[in-house]
Formats: structure tokens, C-alpha cells, sequence
């Protein structure tokens, strides 16, 4: 649970809620894996605000806490899940990211440009609503698909996994 707590709070040490977790966390871990132990935790509502950049938005995030139990998940899984990704996904996987997103990018462009001999086109495009939208039900039944009902993740049973995907 320390080491969940301490990956949620990375890019996020001087937001309110991670401020007021911050302030005995040692005592709301301890709550916290009571809570997922005797499988009495419930999600908080959601941080809901705007930003302007790079357009306006609304961002519903999650309550600080509960970002502690997504990456408590994530520890656990993230072996299996990452197989089943194609190369050219980048968020939040290790070794990969942003910079490696442009230098791939980079490549493409090259690659169809014959090393910028020839005009190529980029379409870049947001889908509105996107993350709102996916049917989390699919994904929650793929995800199982993965996972092995018979294995221990990180110390975790596939049954509290699965509790927790809930």
C-alpha cells in the first residue's frame, strides 16, 4: 500500500487533496487496507474542475485516496496487461511516454516523407467525450480475460483484484 501511495502522489504533491492526505497518511493507509481487507471500500466521488489548456475541458479526477488503490491495481497487473499492448501505445507504461511517443513520431514522418523528401499530411484530432463514453464493462470483461484466476499478483489474490476493479 506505501508503495501504491507513493506512485499516486508523484505529479501530484501540491494539490489540496493530496495536501490533506498527506497530513496523517500513515493512519488513512492503514484505513485504506482495512477497508480493501475486509472489502468495505467504496470509491469517493470524484474532483470535478476546468482547465483552458489546450482547450476548455472538464476533468473529473479522482479523490487522492482512491488514486492510491488505482495504482495498488496497477502494481499488481501491469506485467500481464502490458503483453497485450501494441508498441505504439504509449500512456502509462514504463520506458515509454511522451518522448517516446515523438521520437517514434519522428520516425514515421521520415519513413513516409522519405526522410522529408515528400510531402506527408498529420491529422490530429481529440474525440470529445472519449473517456466518458467507453463502456467500462468491456473493458472490466477483457481485462479478466488476461488475468489468471489461479495466480497471486503482487501479493494480491485475483479476487481482490477483481473486487477492486469493481
Amino acid at each position: 500500500m506505501h508503495l501504491a501511495y507513493y506512485d499516486a502522489r508523484k505529479h501530484k504533491r501540491n494539490t489540496q487533496n493530496q495536501l490533506e492526505f498527506e497530513l496523517d497518511y500513515d493512519v488513512k493507509l492503514i484505513e485504506l487496507a482495512e477497508q480493501i481487507y475486509h472489502r468495505t471500500y467504496q470509491p469517493k466521488p470524484s474532483v470535478v474542475f476546468m482547465v483552458n489548456k489546450p482547450v476548455k475541458r472538464e476533468i473529473f479526477a479522482a479523490d487522492f485516496s482512491d488514486r492510491g488503490v488505482h495504482h495498488l491495481i496497477y502494481r499488481a497487473i501491469y506485467g500481464d496487461i502490458e503483453k497485450c499492448f501494441i508498441n505504439d501505445s504509449y500512456s502509462c507504461r514504463k520506458n515509454k511516454g511522451s518522448l517516446y511517443g515523438i521520437k517514434r513520431a519522428t520516425k514515421f514522418i521520415r519513413s513516409a516523407t522519405d526522410n522529408y523528401q515528400k510531402q506527408a499530411f498529420i491529422l490530429k484530432l481529440d474525440i470529445q467525450g472519449y473517456f466518458m463514453h467507453i463502456k467500462h464493462e468491456v473493458i472490466y470483461q477483457k481485462v479478466l480475460k488476461i488475468l489468471d484466476k489461479n495466480k497471486t499478483y503482487n501479493g494480491l489474490s485475483f479476487e481482490l483484484i477483481d473486487y477492486l476493479m469493481k
